[in-house]
């Protein structure tokens, strides 16, 4: 008897410890996929980051003209890398779909606006800090001329930002000029990007896009959104994505511009590995 006693102490003290043990593992693995999963958060918040994705980016801007009626846009931005010796260069495209109001109650034009397109070269990461340098390019691609302008321009375009912790900020900017006669063109993009992480996928952030055109009288040349927004990053089988939901004010806008805007962004993200 004293032995079977014994052998059942043995035994539900092996089994103790091999679910002990299970537990471990299963903690192991939590702890790696959460580990994972904001390192994903963060690479998706980084415009220069060496990861494909595929962005849908659809903005409803309300407000617009004497009617307060709405314009709509949808913008598929593929983001494409390749190395360049130790270098990544980073091909960042924004190609809109866009259906915006006429100067009448009912009225609208619509259509597929001008390609941006932008090539960033980046040197491997000092720490926290990275960069990225290139030429941006505004390719007229426009199939209605009241939805944009037919020309073509280019110029220098620059990323600079860092991620200590769960922060990622830094912005993005571009400036381009036209060079067809009688057909000037001068304008200043730029978008100030600030996102903190929070847990299993979930962040909040603010990445609005500022815009000046400099050829546009006095008055009319800033566009101006403040707002923010936030978002989780998740899988869905295999596949990585993102989705987030964020308004904007205007504080400032060009005569018959949106007064505030709401995005929702779905983004279908590939890691390298």
């Amino acid at each position: 008897m004293v032995y079977r006693y014994i052998f059942l102490s043995l035994l539900i003290i092996v089994s103790a410890q091999l679910k002990s043990q299970d537990l471990e593992v299963e903690e192991d693995e939590l702890a790696l996929l959460e580990v994972e999963q904001a390192e994903l958060a963060k690479a998706a918040a980084n415009p220069i980051a060496n990861m494909i994705s595929l962005p849908f980016q659809y903005n409803i801007n309300f407000g617009v003209g004497e009617y307060d009626r709405s314009s709509h846009v949808l913008n598929i931005m593929p983001v494409l890398p390749f190395k360049f010796f130790n270098w990544n260069v980073i091909n960042r495209i924004i190609l809109p779909v866009i259906s915006r109001p006429d100067s009448t109650e009912t009225g609208s034009f619509s259509g597929i606006g001008n390609i941006n397109y932008s090539m960033l070269f980046v040197p491997p990461p000092k720490g926290v800090f990275q960069y990225g340098f290139g030429p941006a390019f505004n390719i007229p691609t426009l199939s209605d001329p009241q939805i944009g302008r037919d020309v073509f321009s280019l110029g220098p375009a620059i990323v600079v930002l860092v991620l200590p912790g769960k922060w990622v900020v830094g912005f993005t900017a571009n400036q381009t000029w036209s060079y067809y006669p009688g057909k000037e063109y001068s304008t200043l993009f730029l978008q100030y990007f600030i996102t903190y992480n929070i847990k299993k996928g979930w962040y909040i952030n603010t990445n609005p896009i500022v815009t000046a055109d400099w050829t546009a009288p006095e008055g009319e040349q800033w566009l101006v959104p403040v707002g923010a927004g936030g978002g989780k990053v998740f899988h869905g089988g295999n596949q990585a994505m993102k989705l987030q939901a964020q308004a904007y004010y205007n504080v400032a806008t060009p005569t018959g511009g949106a007064d505030w805007t709401f995005q929702v962004q779905y983004v279908l993200l590939f890691p390298r590995k």
